[in-house]
């Protein structure tokens, strides 16, 4: 099956992952140039993007909305693009369909963040304060909002939920296009937010407008966004696949993760029903949940590894790394059938590509030097950066007097961070965690079996994601 992608941005998580789930599913992948993408703030080419997806030919198109539509997730929360001109470049879709009326045509389109872009100190201290404004309109402190909106810049608010407005005027389009049978499946995903904040009154017309078009098997609203495109490569229609997924405590399964919403089994729930997943004791795949105590996640693990052919886990401790001190204990166990972890970013991304990698595990045909290297390279990226280093790069870069979010700005120091401390201490992890040892996802205790680490970069130049490339030769 040949499927085509127009991703998000180039980030990771929507091009180099997305890449590596399909090449496990053994799916024909089609992805545009990074160029037509864009970079950061710099919006994808918009109209050029839509021409070369006109003129693909596949079984399966997986399109981002933010890109097609603004030119990126970064783009569609600035002002540069109409409603009028976003619209326009969405019915290309209907065009798409006029052109391939058998391929499955899905959707991903982003339910827009509370706050702004971060790039920089200033426009974090604004992220703050619109957050706050936000968390005390939605929680009924309308004096305090007031208050605070007075130290915003003068006509910033109004600007704001004129773009929320744009954003949701796309999003209903996207439900008309599954009404009209232009579109066979779509996720509206809901980025960075918080409970009571402006996405609710959205979010119910859209989940209003989804049963009054009777297209609710087709349409998933639920926390996540950098994930989507992975879920949608691993999707089959009309597919059941058990797993067996625990919590290290009711708590974790109830709490409402940073960023999102809504408790954390809601979403886990969705996000399986979007990939055919269903719970079952009798599974031989089985995903831990770790995220309230080390002790009971690693008790719960030994027990989960006793019973399971193949564990997953997915640590959500923490948004946007790993808890260390539970990867170190669980490694430190030795478990020969843990297959994947996940600890990347908030609590919904991470879930997104765990369950993609435990659904692909399960062929046959799969193979297990690539599910290793995809394994390695998360350990790496969302425990050894993420979780430990991520933190030693930014004091050192602040005491520099650089800037996290333009690394290169500090000459030679992110290349200093790679050679002299990331690279030495990821050699050391590999040396006490992986080589030597024969695990059931592969065989490392062969010296002819060698891990290489072929790439260590931060795409968009600022620390808060770095792209990863693991080799076994």
């Amino acid at each position: 099956m040949k499927t085509v992608v127009v991703p998000m941005d180039e980030r990771p998580p929507n091009y180099q992952l997305v890449s590596m789930i399909a090449d496990l599913n053994g799916i024909e992948i089609e992805l545009p140039k990074k160029s037509l993408l864009g970079r950061y703030m710099k919006p994808g080419e918009c109209e050029e993007l839509i021409g070369w997806m006109l003129s693909r030919e596949a079984d399966r198109f997986i399109i981002s909305v933010d890109m097609l539509s603004y030119g990126g997730l970064i783009a569609s929360r600035e002002e540069e693009i109409s409603a009028e001109t976003a619209l326009e470049r969405l019915r290309s879709v209907r065009e798409l369909r006029r052109r391939f009326p058998n391929a499955e045509i899905f959707l991903s389109s982003i339910v827009r963040r509370a706050s702004v872009s971060v790039s920089s100190a200033g426009s974090k201290e604004l992220w703050t304060m619109l957050n706050k404004y936000l968390w005390l309109s939605g929680h009924g402190k309308a004096e305090e909002a007031e208050t605070v909106e007075d130290e915003l810049p003068r006509g910033f608010i109004s600007r704001y939920r004129e773009l929320r407005l744009r954003n949701h005027r796309v999003n209903k389009e996207c439900l008309r296009l599954v009404k009209d049978g232009c579109a066979d499946l779509l996720v509206l995903a809901q980025e960075d937010t918080f409970q009571h904040g402006p996405q609710e009154r959205e979010l119910d017309i859209l989940e209003g407008i989804a049963k009054d078009f009777d297209i609710e098997d087709r349409v998933f609203i639920h926390n996540g966004a950098d994930e989507v495109l992975q879920e949608m490569i691993c999707y089959r229609r009309d597919r059941e696949y058990p797993v067996d997924i625990i919590y290290d405590s009711p708590a974790t399964r109830d709490k409402v993760m940073d960023f999102e919403d809504r408790e954390f089994g809601k979403n886990v729930e969705s996000h399986m029903k979007l990939l055919g997943m269903r719970q079952s004791l009798d599974s031989t795949t089985g995903i831990l949940i770790a995220g309230t105590s080390t002790t009971d996640s690693i008790e719960a693990l030994k027990n989960l590894s006793k019973r399971k052919q193949r564990v997953f886990i997915l640590d959500v401790f923490y948004p946007n790394g790993s808890n260390p001190s539970f990867v170190e204990a669980y490694l430190g166990l030795g478990l020969k059938n843990v297959w994947g972890y996940s600890a990347w970013n908030t609590a919904s991304n991470s879930l997104g590509t765990l369950l993609s990698l435990a659904l692909t595990s399960g062929s046959c045909e799969v193979e297990k030097k690539a599910l290793a290297e995809f394994y390695i390279s998360r350990l790496l990226d969302d425990h050894l950066y993420q979780g430990v280093l991520r933190n030693t790069l930014e004091r050192t870069i602040d005491e520099s007097g650089g800037d996290v979010y333009k690394v290169s700005k500090s000459k030679g120091l992110f290349e200093s961070f790679r050679d002299d401390v990331f690279v030495p201490k990821a050699e050391e992890f590999l040396e006490r965690f992986i080589r030597g040892r024969k695990l059931d996802i592969y065989d490392f205790s062969s010296s002819k079996n060698r891990i290489s680490i072929e790439k260590f970069s931060l795409p968009w130049d600022r620390t808060f994601e770095c792209e990863i490339e693991v080799k076994i030769d």
